[in-house]
């Protein structure tokens, strides 16, 4: 069994490598029986192996190339501590001394950028906990509770961390494992693991609670127009013979089935829903059914529909919608987004898919704090997000930098139904073929 001494000496090799990727190994030696020259076309090799050897990630991106080439099209990229199926040999070294490595299913990693054939290399160790993708959420998230320091190792001593910023009070990240070292003032500090590598004092955290608003799958059960509660206080009414009486009240963010029909009372609309009940038109957000069409919506092509004005999100299937729910925009709605906190409008194609948004600015995700992590995020051709928001509840309401926001548990149903599969061991794809089988989200007021 490791001395308690030698975990934390891996564990501190081993953040060290997450938390900066490698810029590569100029000092090995090139092989000449490797040298393939680029000609811009992908190699045919053979897929590696399920129970082949395995490649380990041990930067916050490694990136996965189409063919053995600096300046090759990145299709995706590994998280630290993945471990995918590799080839015996490299295909090449050139560019590469430590070779570029086909890996399953598809494409070439270059052992330089953040990789490793050295399956015993502590940050695989370190960083082993896998993201769990049959759930809502992928990682165990927690909250801080008030300001606190943000670490990293402190590469002049063994069990040392150095503070490198601060993080502000309720800022929300993903928790992956624990360390106990001495701040820069020689002080014992207990400390949880991010995952690129940092980490903050555990004493700070509180669990987090995300939210388990979900929305409404369309089909048999249910049909458009569907409404959404998102006010508090809002109740039911009964309208009989030209009088609306108050009921009981609705929970927030309840899904109400609406017939369709609605009654007038004092010049106000009432929903009729289908257990006999109504709902003003006043304290809910309706989605009724489309009779206007854009011109991609044919055949089953895959589309989602984004409201700015009303934060709602539907998904369709050419003209047959088959899920809805409330999302949250940008949280100044129809302003500009190039000098505001406002959604950009138009017809987008998903040109990426992240398990999670490794590559986002945390301090600006969670809007005023930092929010790693974000699940299940969906890259637009602008560069927005759609992703799943673990860190507050507001859907149907605007909120945030500019990014679309849903559920945890709607993000994972949007992101398996997008398609363009995240292979196993991968992180993300990028570079989704568009055309006319490509998913548009329309963004729209």
């Amino acid at each position: 069994m490791a001395r308690p001494t030698d975990n934390r000496r891996r564990l501190a090799v081993a953040v060290a490598l997450v938390a900066v990727a490698p810029a590569g190994c100029g000092n090995r030696t090139k092989d000449p029986a490797l040298s393939r020259p680029d000609d811009g076309k992908v190699p045919e090799v053979p897929t590696p192996a399920a129970d082949g050897p395995r490649l380990g990630a041990i930067a916050n991106a490694t990136p996965v190339l189409e063919r053995p080439a600096r300046g090759a099209p990145q299709i995706g990229y590994l998280h630290a501590g993945a471990r995918v199926p590799r080839a015996e040999k490299p295909y090449s070294t050139d560019g590469c001394p430590g070779g570029w490595y086909p890996i399953r299913p598809r494409g070439f990693v270059c052992l330089d950028d953040g990789a490793t054939n050295d399956l015993g290399h502590p940050t695989l160790a370190a960083m082993s906990l896998a993201p769990r993708l049959d759930q809502p959420l992928p990682y165990t998230y927690a909250r801080i509770r008030q300001e606190t320091p943000l670490y990293e190792r402190d590469p002049s001593r063994d069990d040392g961390v150095r503070e490198v910023g601060k993080l502000p009070g309720r800022s929300a990240l993903a928790v992956v494992g624990s360390w106990s070292a001495a701040d820069a003032q020689g002080r014992p500090q207990r400390l949880a693991l991010m995952t690129n590598g940092q980490f903050v004092r555990a004493a700070d955290l509180e669990p987090l609670t995300a939210p388990t608003f979900a929305g409404v799958e369309l089909g048999a059960a249910a049909a458009l127009p569907i409404a959404f509660v998102v006010k508090r206080g809002v109740r039911a009414w009964s309208v009989e013979k030209g009088e609306a009486d108050k009921r009981e009240p609705l929970d927030y963010h309840a899904t109400l089935k609406l017939t369709g029909k609605y009654r007038e009372v004092d010049g106000l609309r009432y929903w009729a829903l289908d257990d006999g009940r109504f709902a003003r038109h006043r304290d809910v957000t309706v989605v009724r059914e489309r009779n206007v069409w854009p011109d991609f919506a044919t055949g089953a092509r895959r589309w989602v529909d984004v409201s700015v004005v009303t934060g709602t999100l539907v998904l369709y299937e050419g003209r047959k919608p088959v899920f809805v729910t409330l999302c949250s925009v940008g949280r100044d709605k129809l302003g500009d987004p190039a000098t505001t906190a406002s959604t950009a409008l138009g017809a987008l194609e998903v040109v990426g898919k992240h398990v999670t948004a490794v590559g986002a600015d945390a301090k600006k995700m969670g809007d005023p704090y930092a929010a790693y992590d974000a699940p299940y995020a969906l890259e637009l051709g602008n560069g927005q997000l759609l992703h799943g928001a673990y860190w507050h509840a507001r859907f149907g309401i605007e909120n945030g930098p500019g990014n679309i926001q849903v559920s945890p548990s709607d993000a994972a149903r949007l992101f398996a139904w997008v398609g363009a599969e995240v292979p196993e061991g991968w992180h993300g794809v990028s570079g989704i073929p568009g055309g006319a089988d490509g998913v548009i989200v329309l963004v729209r007021k």
